[in-house]
């Protein structure tokens, strides 16, 4: 969509329709978030990373490379608009045991969270760490976190 964006109306468009809140004032990139980024390009290029799982956008600077942006491909409330969306593909249950991962949490807090019993959490954490969609470490009780 990004390239397609970027053919028809060149660079500033796509730049423009990132996002809503962001705004493109060439050659600097205003990222409105938790912290308010001001991305000045100048020439060194930019890679856009589109994220399912970025909450926010992200910016990783390189200084004899372009600067990196990764950026969250969902609008709005996503909690249960993604468990939505992902329904299909993985099941509905363990679609809202990773958008409840969002926020890291021990299994008895996911159980919780996503209304399941612990044997349950805990299987579906199994697959989705085996799948690389989640990492869990162990600190006492297992927590996991996306």
């Amino acid at each position: 969509m990004r390239l397609e964006t970027m053919l028809r109306g060149g660079l500033d468009a796509m730049l423009a329709t990132l996002s809503v809140t962001w705004r493109w004032d060439p050659p600097v990139l205003h990222i409105p978030s938790a912290h308010t980024y001001d991305v000045r390009l100048c020439g060194r290029g930019l890679l856009l990373i589109p994220s399912y799982f970025a909450p926010s956008p992200v910016l990783t600077y390189r200084p004899d490379d372009s600067t990196v942006l990764v950026y969250p491909i969902c609008r709005g409330e996503e909690s249960s608009g993604s468990a939505d969306a992902l329904g299909p593909l993985l099941g509905r249950t363990r679609a809202a045991v990773l958008a409840a991962l969002r926020v890291p949490a021990t299994t008895t807090a996911l159980a919780e969270r996503v209304g399941i019993s612990l044997p349950s959490a805990s299987q579906h954490a199994t697959v989705l760490r085996n799948a690389g969609l989640i990492r869990t470490s162990r600190i006492g009780e297992p927590s996991c976190t996306r």
